[in-house]
């Protein structure tokens, strides 16, 4: 295994571990967005706005991943493209495959991050927001300096393995010819003849990702609790 590291694949597999981390990181502070923004939607009293974030959920959880990522590959790029041959002189450009990759990720985990964000917020004492208002503070104030916290702190665990499941989530790029982690592995180990090497390097890069994903957020975890308890 060192010598295939240190011929080269070594490099290539580091600016895979970059191209996924960084499609991850893109996807879950995505997701993260979107849960808060359709959990203040549906909490928002506006008619249908209950049953339309329903219905994201359950039709985004419902559907396989990669059905998703080819479906807004190709329809996105097709798309774009026809808007771009309307201008002159950029018929040429073509839409980065990174784009419906990190699209289909956040929109994906955004479903669940909704439902996480709903059933923290669901905890969370009317009193709260009128505490808010007591103190003076605008809606924006009271969500990010009291509300938001106190649910952060019900759905720690849960954005690890929200985490976790974005990382995961890059295995699929090598469809749409991303040089992701799994994509090194597979033409290092068609041109090799070595399988077991380069998809246990993939595995270990996997592994070791969840290791240090776990570690990180149980110390989150431990931290919130001690605030909390210090205050």
């Amino acid at each position: 295994m060192i010598d295939y590291l240190t011929s080269g694949w070594g490099l290539q597999f580091l600016s895979a571990i970059g191209t996924s981390l960084m499609v991850a990181a893109l996807g879950f502070i995505s997701c993260i967005v979107i849960g808060i923004l359709c959990t203040l939607f549906a909490r928002s009293g506006f008619r249908g706005s209950v049953a339309l974030v329903n219905l994201y959920t359950y039709v985004f959880r419902s559907l396989p991943d990669i059905l998703l990522l080819i479906l807004i590959f190709y329809t996105l790029d097709g798309a774009i493209q026809a808007l771009l041959n309307l201008v002159p002189g950029m018929s040429d450009m073509r839409l980065s495959a990174y784009v419906p990759a990190v699209m289909s990720t956040s929109i994906v985990l955004g479903a669940y991050a909704t439902e996480l964000f709903r059933a923290g917020w669901a905890d969370i004492p009317l009193g709260q927001h009128e505490a808010g208002r007591s103190l003076g503070f605008s809606p924006f104030q009271t969500l990010v300096l009291i509300i938001l916290p106190q649910v952060y702190r019900k759905i720690i665990p849960h954005l690890g393995s929200l985490c976790l499941i974005s990382m995961k989530e890059t295995a699929l790029l090598s469809i749409i010819g991303i040089p992701d982690i799994v994509r090194t592995a597979s033409l290092g180990a068609r041109s090799t003849g070595s399988p077991f090497v380069f998809y246990g390097i993939a595995i270990a890069i996997f592994v070791t990702f969840a290791i240090l994903c776990s570690r990180i957020f149980a110390h989150l975890e431990r931290s919130a609790r001690q605030n909390r308890a210090g205050a």
